[in-house]
C-alpha cells in the first residue's frame, strides 16, 4: 500500500510541474518512469476521488481545483464562498455562464464557473491560467492595480513579448478607461463568438483580489444587455468586496499615499 501511495504522490507532483496546459498520459508515464498501465489506473482512483480532471478535448489530464484548495489560502476559500451566492443570482437573472477568477502569486487563476442555460461552452477549467490582458476578468482586475503592479502581472503573463510599447501605452490608456466605469468587456478577445463583462472584487485594504465575469454568444449580448450585466455586476461585486472589509474610497486614499511617496 505504502508503494502504490508513494507512485501517487509522483504522479501528482509530475501533474502539478505540467499542469499549464494539461499532460498527457504517455507524458507523465516518462516522467515518473512508471508502465503506462499503472499510471492509467493511478490516474482513474485520483479522478474518481476528484483529485484529477480528464479533458476528453485534449486527452490530458490536470490536478483538479479541489485539490488546489487543499493547501490555499483561507482568503481564497473565503472569495470562492463568498462570491458563489451573487454568482447564483447572476445566473438566475440572465442565464449566461458566470465566472469568478482569483489573482494568486501574480497570476490569474480560473476558480469557478456557473454553465449558463443559454451560452456557449467556454474552454477554461478551474485552476487553469488566464490572460491578464485578453478577458474581462483579467482587465478588470489590472485596471485597478498600482501600474507597477499591473506591469509585473502582464510580464509574469508572457504578454510584452507579444505588445510593442505602442500597443502597451494603448493598454494602459484603455485600463485607465475601464477603471473609470468599474468594468471591464472582452469582444470576442479570448473566444470567438463570445463576450464578457467583468468587474473586480477588492479587499480590505482597496486592492483587487478576484473578479467575476458574466459570459455568453456575441449574438445574444448585445449593447443594451451588456449595461444592464454590467450594473449588476458592479453591484454584487460590491457586496463581496464589503464582506472582505472594504469600504469605499480606502483604495483612493491608498494611491494618494502611494502618489505623495514617489513624488517626495
Amino acid at each position: 500500500m505504502i508503494k502504490v501511495l508513494a507512485k501517487a504522490f509522483r504522479v501528482l507532483e509530475t501533474l502539478q510541474k505540467l499542469d499549464g496546459n494539461g499532460a498527457r498520459l504517455s507524458e507523465i508515464a516518462v516522467t515518473v518512469k512508471l508502465p503506462t498501465v499503472t499510471v492509467f489506473r493511478i490516474l482513474r482512483s485520483l479522478g474518481s476521488l476528484g483529485y484529477v480532471n480528464f479533458d476528453g478535448a485534449t486527452e490530458t489530464y490536470r490536478l483538479s481545483q479541489q485539490l488546489k484548495d487543499l493547501g490555499q489560502t483561507s482568503q481564497s476559500v473565503l472569495l470562492t464562498r463568498l462570491a458563489r451566492p451573487g454568482m447564483m443570482r447572476l445566473l438566475s437573472e440572465f442565464e449566461q455562464t458566470v465566472n469568478l477568477a482569483h489573482l494568486e502569486q501574480g497570476k490569474l487563476v480560473y476558480k469557478d464557473m456557473l454553465e449558463g442555460l443559454r451560452s456557449i461552452r467556454m474552454q477554461p477549467i478551474p485552476g487553469t491560467f488566464l490572460s491578464p490582458v485578453k478577458t474581462a476578468l483579467g482587465l478588470s482586475i489590472l485596471s485597478f492595480l498600482p501600474r507597477p503592479k499591473a506591469e509585473s502581472l502582464i510580464e509574469t503573463a508572457g504578454v510584452p513579448k507579444t505588445l510593442s510599447p505602442a500597443q502597451t501605452e494603448h493598454l494602459f490608456r484603455d485600463l485607465e478607461r475601464i477603471r473609470k466605469v468599474g468594468y471591464a468587456l472582452d469582444m470576442e478577445m479570448f473566444e470567438k463568438g463570445l463576450r464578457c463583462v467583468g468587474a473586480p472584487i477588492f479587499d480590505k485594504g482597496g486592492m483587487p483580489i478576484a473578479s467575476i465575469s458574466v459570459s455568453g454568444s456575441s449574438s445574444i449580448l448585445n449593447h443594451r444587455l451588456i449595461r444592464e450585466i454590467a450594473k449588476r455586476i458592479k453591484e454584487e461585486c460590491a457586496q463581496i468586496s464589503a464582506a472582505l472589509g472594504y469600504t469605499p474610497g480606502v483604495r483612493e486614499k491608498a494611491q494618494a499615499v502611494r502618489r505623495r511617496a514617489a513624488a517626495d
